[in-house]
C-alpha cells in the first residue's frame, strides 16, 4: 500500500505572438461574447479625499498621489511571420507537469504511476474582445501584436502592443484563482490603495472587470502598465554586494511605509461600491453560508468606511474603500474555497485569529478528504493523518489562543504588506539596477497581524547557517587557507549572510516593531499561532507535541498567572502523540530518502523531453516502490542512530 505524490518540468510549452494585420481582423475565442452582453468595465471614479481626524480636531487632508504615465518601452515588433496564429495557447496555463499514482493503487497494492496535469488550468476568454477594449482604453486604433508573458500561478498574462506606440498588460484570472469577483475587485483597490496612499511604485491600472458575465471579454482581468523595467531576477546574479544592498533599503523603505499606518480591521480591501454591490450576485450562493451570511448583512446596514491610523498618529477615514472579506489564499486553497465559514472582516487580534480555527475545523469536517500533504509518501508503519486528530489539535489551539497572543498587542496590529516580495515580482531600471521601478503580484493581500508579515525578503534567502537578531557574518578562521570551490561557497555564504545582516540592521534602526516581530518569531507562542493556518493539509502531530511543551514555560505566558494550564492531556494521550511523531518522524526520512531517488532521475532545473518522460517515470516509480518497501529498515537505522555508540 504505497502512495506519493511529486512534481516536476516537462518541455511543453512553446512562446506565441500573434499580430492583427488590420482594423477588421477578429481573433477566434473558445467562448463567444453573449450577444445582449453589456461592456461595464471601463469605471471612471470620481471620488473624494479621505476625512483624517486628530486628538484635538478633524483635518481634511489631500491624498498622497504619484502618478506614471502610462510607459513603452519601444522593443515590440510586429511580427509578419505568423498570419495564422494558433490561440490554444492563450487558454491555458501551464507551470509543471506531476506525477501520481492511480486512485486504487492504495486497494490494488500496487504502484503504477500515472501522468497528470497537475497545475494545466483552462481559462477561456474573447482575445478579440480582450485587445479591442485594451485599445480603447490607451486612446489607440487597434491592437498590433500579442505576446505571452511569463504566467502567474493564477492568472494568464498578455503583452498587447497597439498602434500608437503603448503597451497594455493583460491579467486574465483563471478560474481557481480564488473567489468571483471578490479576487480582482480587492487587488485592484489593494493597488490603488497601495499607489496613492503609500506612494508604492506599481504599475497603474487602466481598466479591469470582475464581473466575468457582463464582459464581452467572458472573463475577469484587469489591463494595467507595462512597466519600463526588468525583473530583478535577471540583473540579481550579476550585482554587486553593494548593488544588492541598495535594493534591500529600496524595499525595507516601502515596509517602513507600510508599517507606519495601522488599520482598525483585519480583512482586504476593496472600494466601497463593489462590496455593496454584492448583494447583487446570485453565485455567490456556491460558496457556503458564510458567503451568503455576508450578503444578508450588506442589506441590513451599509458597509463602514475604512479607518486607519497614519504616520503621524492621526485617524483617517477614507470613505473610498472598505475592509470585506479576505482574499488571502489561505481562505481558498485545498478545497477551502468550497466550505461555509466566516472570511472577514474581522475588527479584533483575537476575532481574527479564533477565526482561523473555526475555518479548519469547518474544512476538516466537511470537505470530503483530507488534502494530501505534498510529496507525503503512505506506506505500512508511517504515519496516516486522521480528522480526529486534526480537531484535536485545532481545539487546542481555540484553548490556548488568548494566552499565545504577544504582550505588546502592537505586533500584532493590522496593516498593509507585500507579502511576496520576490525577485520576480520587482522590476528594476535596466540602466540603474539598483532603482526599483514598480512592485508586480499584488493578488490575494489581506490586512492582518504585523508578525504575520515579517520576514526577510525571500531574494535574499541563501543555504547554509542563518543568522539572528543583529549577529554579522564572520568568515571561517580557515579562510585564507580555502581553494576553489571551498573558498567560493565560503564568499557565497559571507556575502548572503551580510544581506541578510544588513536588512535586520535596517529594520532595527528603522522599523524596530517589523524586529520586534522577528524576535517575537522564535518564540513557541508564535509557533502555535503559526500553524494553525495550514492544520487541514499538515502539522497535527507536530501542534500536539508543542503544545504539550508549551505546559513547562506556561507561567512565562501573558496572563497565564495563576491560570492552570488548559490542556488535559492524560498519559495515554500524551503517550499516543508520542508514538504518532516516531511514526511521522519515519515518513519524513522516507521522504527525503525518495526525493534523492527523484534528483538522481528528475535532476533540478532539468527539462524533461517528452520521449523521455515513460521511462523516467518508470524508474521514479520504481525507486520509490524500493524506498517505501524498506520501512523496517529504515525504522531500525533511525533507532540506531537515535540511540548512538554504546
Amino acid at each position: 500500500m504505497l502512495q506519493f505524490r511529486r512534481s516536476f518540468r516537462v518541455s511543453n510549452r512553446t512562446t506565441t505572438e500573434v499580430m492583427q494585420i488590420g482594423p477588421t481582423r477578429r481573433f477566434p475565442s473558445l467562448r463567444m461574447a453573449a450577444p445582449h452582453s453589456v461592456s461595464a468595465i471601463a469605471v471612471r471614479r470620481m471620488l473624494s479625499s479621505p476625512r483624517i481626524e486628530s486628538s484635538t480636531k478633524q483635518q481634511k487632508s489631500p491624498i498622497l498621489t504619484r502618478r506614471r504615465s502610462s510607459t513603452c518601452t519601444g522593443d515590440s515588433k510586429i511580427t509578419s511571420k505568423i498570419d495564422a496564429p494558433d490561440f490554444s495557447e492563450f487558454f491555458t496555463v501551464t507551470s509543471g507537469r506531476g506525477v501520481k499514482e492511480e486512485e486504487d493503487e492504495f486497494a490494488q497494492r500496487r504502484c503504477d504511476i500515472d501522468l497528470v496535469e497537475i497545475t494545466q488550468r483552462c481559462c477561456e476568454f474573447n482575445v478579440s474582445e480582450l485587445a479591442q477594449h485594451a485599445a480603447r482604453v490607451v486612446q489607440a486604433d487597434r491592437c498590433v501584436n500579442i505576446k505571452e508573458f511569463p504566467d502567474g500561478v493564477y492568472n494568464r498574462t498578455l503583452l498587447l502592443s497597439m498602434d500608437n506606440g503603448k503597451d497594455v498588460i493583460a491579467k486574465i484570472l483563471i478560474p481557481d484563482a480564488g473567489r468571483p469577483h471578490f479576487t480582482i475587485a480587492s487587488e485592484v483597490a489593494t493597488m490603488k490603495f497601495a499607489r496613492e496612499v503609500f506612494c508604492t511604485d506599481i504599475p497603474e491600472v487602466y481598466d479591469w472587470s470582475s464581473k466575468a458575465k457582463d464582459t464581452p471579454v467572458g472573463a475577469e482581468f484587469i489591463l494595467m502598465e507595462k512597466l519600463d523595467g526588468v525583473q530583478l531576477q535577471e540583473v540579481w546574479p550579476e550585482m554587486t554586494l553593494q548593488d544588492r544592498l541598495e535594493v534591500v533599503k529600496a524595499v525595507a523603505a516601502y515596509q517602513k511605509s507600510w508599517a507606519s499606518v495601522s488599520f482598525e480591521q483585519f480583512g482586504s480591501l476593496y472600494f466601497a461600491e463593489d462590496v455593496i454591490e454584492e448583494k447583487r450576485i446570485p453565485a455567490l450562493e456556491q460558496f457556503g453560508s458564510s458567503s451568503s451570511h455576508f450578503v444578508e448583512d450588506v442589506k441590513r446596514k451599509s458597509i463602514p468606511a475604512l479607518v486607519y491610523t497614519n504616520e503621524k498618529g492621526q485617524r483617517v477615514e477614507d470613505s473610498r474603500f472598505v475592509v470585506g472579506p479576505s482574499t488571502s489564499r489561505e481562505m481558498f486553497d485545498n478545497g477551502r474555497g468550497d466550505i461555509g465559514f466566516n472570511r472577514g472582516p474581522w475588527s479584533s487580534l483575537k476575532e481574527y485569529h479564533a477565526s482561523i480555527g473555526h475555518r479548519e475545523i469547518a474544512c476538516v469536517q466537511h470537505l470530503p478528504h483530507l488534502p494530501t500533504p505534498s510529496e507525503w509518501p503512505y506506506a505500512p508503519g508511517l504515519y496516516v493523518p486522521t480528522c480526529e486528530k486534526k480537531i484535536a489539535a485545532l481545539r487546542s489551539y481555540l484553548k490556548l489562543l488568548k494566552y499565545l497572543l504577544p504582550a505588546d498587542q502592537s505586533l500584532g496590529s493590522s496593516h498593509f504588506w507585500h507579502d511576496r516580495i520576490h525577485a520576480r515580482n520587482i522590476f528594476v531600471d535596466p540602466g540603474n539596477r539598483t532603482r526599483i521601478v514598480g512592485l508586480i503580484g499584488w493578488q490575494s493581500t489581506e490586512l492582518s497581524p504585523l508578525y504575520f508579515h515579517a520576514r526577510q525578503p525571500s531574494f535574499i534567502d541563501h543555504k547554509g547557517p542563518t543568522l539572528h537578531g543583529l549577529e554579522r557574518p564572520i568568515r571561517p578562521s580557515n579562510y585564507h587557507d580555502l581553494e576553489g570551490d571551498a573558498k567560493k561557497a565560503a564568499d557565497s555564504l559571507y556575502r548572503g549572510q551580510a544581506l541578510c545582516s544588513m536588512y535586520r540592521a535596517l529594520l532595527h534602526h528603522n522599523i524596530p516593531k517589523v524586529f520586534e516581530c522577528l524576535e517575537f518569531q522564535k518564540s513557541t507562542s508564535w509557533s502555535l499561532l503559526s500553524q494553525a493556518r495550514n492544520l487541514l493539509v499538515e502539522g497535527e502531530l507536530t501542534y500536539l507535541a508543542t503544545a504539550c511543551e508549551l505546559e513547562k514555560e506556561w507561567g512565562t505566558l501573558p496572563g497565564t498567572q495563576g491560570v492552570a494550564f488548559p490542556l488535559r492531556l492524560s498519559t495515554t494521550q500524551r503517550q499516543t502523540i508520542m508514538e504518532d511523531m516516531e511514526r511521522a518522524t519515519l515518513s519524513m526520512e522516507a521522504l527525503r530518502r525518495v526525493k534523492v531517488k527523484h534528483r538522481e532521475i528528475f535532476p533540478e532545473n532539468e527539462i524533461v523531453a517528452h520521449d523521455d518522460l515513460n521511462d523516467k517515470l518508470d524508474a521514479f516509480g520504481r525507486a520509490t516502490f524500493e524506498v517505501l518497501s524498506q520501512v523496517d529498515t529504515i525504522k531500525s537505522q533511525l533507532l540506531a542512530r537515535k540511540e548512538g555508540p554504546e
